[in-house]
């Protein structure tokens, strides 16, 4: 009896540490620059440190957009909750953001104390191009993932409309193609011969070509896992904390790092007024980073007057320049409110609610993925939020590939990323130093 057995990587022998987990997550924090974390992260999980199996991170990654918040920030928690509970989602979280928050302070500092820097205009424009070129191999890095049946292949066409035409929020983008899943598992269930229209192209197009066989004499084919790995991934072996005493601790633990987080903020009057807007904020807005945006614009402008509108945007340029999610902006805010511990206390309370929920709900979800049904539910909402990030994609070419340099830097990001085996963190140093030299 032949068998391939699968594999453990060598290097998830054992549980993993979380000296492991930091210095990984702060890898991927050095190199991601907006969509292109989602690509950047996957490389680690999947490839070099193959903690996870494609499925499994798709399926991370799917409820990183089902939560408010930063869809970055939020698979991070997932990541390091499925493998090391609470605080391996602590540890990824806080190294994943530890970079962005050196970088924004150092320049939110050089910025309050020598006025405008004009080195950030050309920086800008050229890491502007280059987070194209990286978004683009992110996308079909994901789209190769994520989008590997005939069903999968229409959720992304759907998303992509929903968004480019109809201009339907995320919200609706969730339930129509949550609603559409299941409604296709549900038939398919009833009338098995619809399987063929949930399996891959090869398929459909055998089932086209065997239309003339009388139904009767089909049998329903198992839709192949293109996405099964050679190895036993280090979360697959890690037990998922459903016991009800486990979730009163950890319930236990988050109301404890809440309270703690609210004694600060009443330190100072205008720490509690920003403190308690950006949690504010940050448990209630969904649909990305940039869907914040607006949001926090009124509080610190028009509401409180922290900054001004000139102040605001170089806050925004600051934040797109720097590896990170754009609500790293946070960081900016805070350090002009109360300095060194405004600046901390801006970023914690920007992304500790959606932390908080992401983990309460990983391990109900992620046993809920094991079930069949459920994944190709979840598979279906994934497929529709790459469908959506076409979108960002044309969105953000259009406005940052202007000219000739900009192109050929987004290209050339491209091509290295994809095809030559170079670390992201140096595509990106490279790209600054061009950045200077061209669009100084």
């Amino acid at each position: 009896m032949n068998e391939t057995r699968k594999q453990v990587a060598p290097s998830d022998v054992g549980r993993v540490k979380l000296w492991n987990i930091a210095r990984t997550f702060l890898g991927i924090g050095l190199a991601s620059f907006s969509l292109a974390a989602l690509g950047e992260a996957k490389n680690w999980m999947t490839k070099k440190r193959r903690w996870f199996t494609d499925d499994e991170y798709m399926q991370g990654l799917g409820l990183s957009q089902l939560l408010p918040g930063a869809p970055t920030v939020n698979l991070s928690s997932y990541l390091g909750f499925r493998l090391r509970g609470l605080p391996g989602a602590a540890v990824a979280t806080v190294c994943f953001l530890i970079p962005c928050f050196l970088l924004m302070l150092l320049l939110s500092h050089l910025y309050f104390r020598y006025g405008e820097m004009p080195v950030v205009s050309g920086l800008f424009h050229g890491l502007g191009a280059l987070v194209v070129g990286l978004v683009f191999n992110t996308i079909l890095n994901l789209w190769r993932s994520g989008v590997k049946t005939v069903f999968n292949w229409l959720m992304a066409a759907a998303g992509f409309a929903m968004v480019f035409w109809f201009k339907m929020g995320v919200i609706k983008i969730l339930l129509i193609t949550g609603v559409a899943s299941i409604i296709m598992v549900l038939l398919t269930h009833r009338f098995p011969v619809l399987s063929h229209w949930i399996g891959s192209w090869n398929d459909l197009r055998r089932h086209l070509a065997r239309s003339n066989v009388p139904t009767g004499d089909m049998k329903p084919r198992q839709v192949a896992d293109d996405g099964a790995a050679d190895y036993v991934s280090a979360c697959s072996r890690v037990e998922l904390p459903l016991h009800w005493s486990k979730v009163i601790l950890l319930v236990f633990w988050l109301a404890l790092i809440l309270a703690v987080d609210l004694a600060l903020i009443h330190l100072k009057p205008e720490l509690m007024q920003m403190g308690s807007s950006f949690l504010r904020i940050g448990a209630v807005t969904f649909g990305s980073g940039y869907a914040m945006l607006p949001f926090i614009q009124n509080t610190v402008v028009s509401e409180f007057g922290w900054l001004t509108n000139q102040q605001f945007a170089v806050a925004l340029a600051l934040s797109l320049i720097t590896p990170g999610p754009v609500t790293i902006i946070s960081a900016f805010i805070g350090y002009k409110v109360a300095g060194i511990a405004g600046a901390a206390l801006g970023m914690v309370n920007m992304y500790f609610p959606a932390w908080a929920m992401t983990t309460l709900v990983t391990a109900p979800y992620a046993r809920a993925g094991q079930v069949v049904h459920v994944r190709q539910v979840i598979g279906g909402i994934v497929a529709a939020f790459i469908g959506t990030l076409v979108v960002v994609l044309i969105k953000i070419s259009a406005d940052t590939l202007v000219d000739i340099p900009t192109i050929v830097m987004a290209a050339g990001a491209f091509i290295v990323q994809r095809f030559v085996k170079v670390d992201t963190v140096w595509i990106v140093l490279g790209g600054a130093l061009v950045s200077l030299a061209v669009f100084h």
